[in-house]
């Protein structure tokens, strides 16, 4: 394997055997081999792991024993793309960050590489991210996919109430969003990173926050990375297409939003909850939720009486109250580092 390569393109995986082939496919099929694959595989049961360890050798794939989490896979293999790099030139690096239910168009990684080249201050890029689905069924590894022109995520977008939305989604995709354009951040789906921004980003001694394990801790960096001065840009001309299993909707109201937590795992809806409340304390100003208050206090007293009606919803609530004391040490930390105040950061929020 190449150590020279500048984009190490990281995924982790969990029974992921339906989207793999694809993704991997899609891979194969850039424009530009400046590329390696490292895929973290928790412990699937479904073959995924026999299945790329035959059919994409060029792969590096680290087995974990018991799943892990996102969080904690992730910084796996960040941490394996820093021991290939070393310590010098890490401006002209990336970490490439995928779900692998994503598929690449033939030249999104060149895309997204030329804009970090030419726009050196940018720290994060991401696609233009549409909504696919699988089709009929084939007798194929890779399987026929219905690929849309609805937008799946054009960046993140950060509301008064704290509520973390997909730019334009469910919107059809008529060039509203054909401008490259700075973002607050971009989902865990898919991003790309400038390493040296991504090693000075860790808190604790960790990209993503392991405490976390899975659901919010792409959030949590993103606004991370925007209190540490680091700009985040959309770049539209890349294309990637995601198979989201529940569509978010940036225009739902309370109710329609709080039906469609319902449809979720209840382990899912516990992360949510808790990591949504963790991330606020380790990232948000006091300012800034002083100013927002009617927003974001009208926000959380009707999730914490939905809670009621939500076993799950409730005891996360309690396990984001459990885990304060933690959460504020981060805090401390960050706000000792942190380069933007609250002022700069309120011009994103919506």
């Amino acid at each position: 394997m190449d150590e020279a390569k500048r984009i190490s393109v990281n995924v982790v995986t969990w029974n992921s055997m339906a989207y793999v082939p694809n993704l991997l496919g899609s891979l194969r099929e850039q424009n530009t081999g400046d590329f390696t694959v490292t895929l973290v595989d928790n412990a699937s049961t479904d073959g995924t792991l026999a299945w790329i360890q035959e059919n994409h050798p060029e792969a590096a794939v680290l087995r974990n024993f018991r799943n892990q989490g996102f969080s904690r896979a992730y910084n796996q293999a960040i941490s394996l793309a820093f021991s290939r790099w070393g310590d010098a030139g890490l401006d002209d690096k990336f970490v490439l960050i995928a779900n692998p239910d994503i598929e690449f168009a033939p030249n999104a990684l060149r895309q997204m590489l030329g804009v970090m080249d030419v726009n050196r201050d940018v720290a994060a890029c991401g696609p233009m991210l549409l909504r696919c689905y699988m089709g009929s069924e084939s007798d194929e590894d890779r399987r026929d996919v219905i690929r849309t022109n609805v937008i799946d995520s054009a960046g993140l977008e950060i509301r008064k109430t704290r509520r973390m939305v997909d730019r334009g989604a469910g919107q059809e995709n008529i060039g509203q969003y054909d401008l490259v354009t700075d973002v607050f951040g971009f989902s865990g789906a898919c991003v790309m990173i400038r390493a040296s921004a991504l090693l000075a980003s860790k808190l604790a001694g960790e990209f993503f926050d392991e405490d976390m394990f899975a659901y919010k801790e792409d959030v949590d960096l993103a606004w991370r990375m925007r209190r540490l001065g680091f700009e985040a840009r959309f770049v539209p001309q890349a294309v990637a297409w995601h198979h989201r299993r529940v569509p978010s909707d940036p225009n739902a109201g309370w109710l329609a939003s709080w039906m469609s937590r319902r449809s979720r795992s209840p382990y899912v809806k516990f992360l949510s909850t808790r990591n949504h409340g963790w991330t606020i304390l380790k990232n948000d100003t006091i300012g800034n939720m002083i100013l927002h208050l009617p927003w974001w206090l009208t926000y959380e007293l009707a999730k914490f009486v939905a809670g009621f009606f939500s076993w799950t919803t409730l005891k996360g609530e309690i396990a984001s109250l459990a885990g304060a004391p933690k959460m504020l040490r981060k805090r401390t930390e960050l706000k000792k580092r942190a380069k933007v105040g609250g002022a700069a950061i309120r011009k994103w929020f919506v």
